[in-house]
């Protein structure tokens, strides 16, 4: 699986993740500057499940119905590299179907909410 962070993601937690084997990118590499939902679209042409802070990605998925591959929305508050790395490598390693899920990661909690095609 492979995951595309948002420009929100700082790149030092993408070089972290990295450097623990996880199939990352994030998206300041690839295709900077793009729109919410040119990213969305990207990242779902790509079979990328995307990672971001923003909340819009939410609204996008269930309100404007777009397609989605998965999405993780992160509902931490961003403290530190160190922390938000820990806490997505900790979720990334559970089983959880992310390319069929929008997951919703809080401080001592993950909700999953399936998507459907």
């Amino acid at each position: 699986m492979t995951f595309l962070a948002d420009e929100n993601i700082p790149l030092d937690v993408v070089k972290n993740l990295q450097k623990e084997n996880i199939d990352i990118v994030s998206l300041s590499a690839l295709q900077p500057g793009i729109t919410d939902q040119e990213a969305l679209t990207f990242a779902n042409k790509k079979k990328m499940v995307f990672i971001t802070f923003d909340k819009d990605f939410g609204e996008m998925v269930f309100k404007k119905k777009m397609k989605s591959h998965g999405i993780i929305l992160l509902r931490i508050h961003p403290q530190n590299v160190a922390y938000i790395s820990s806490i997505l490598k900790k979720v990334i390693a559970k089983e959880i179907e992310f390319d069929k899920s929008f997951c919703v990661i809080e401080e001592h909690r993950v909700r999953v909410i399936p998507l459907h095609d």
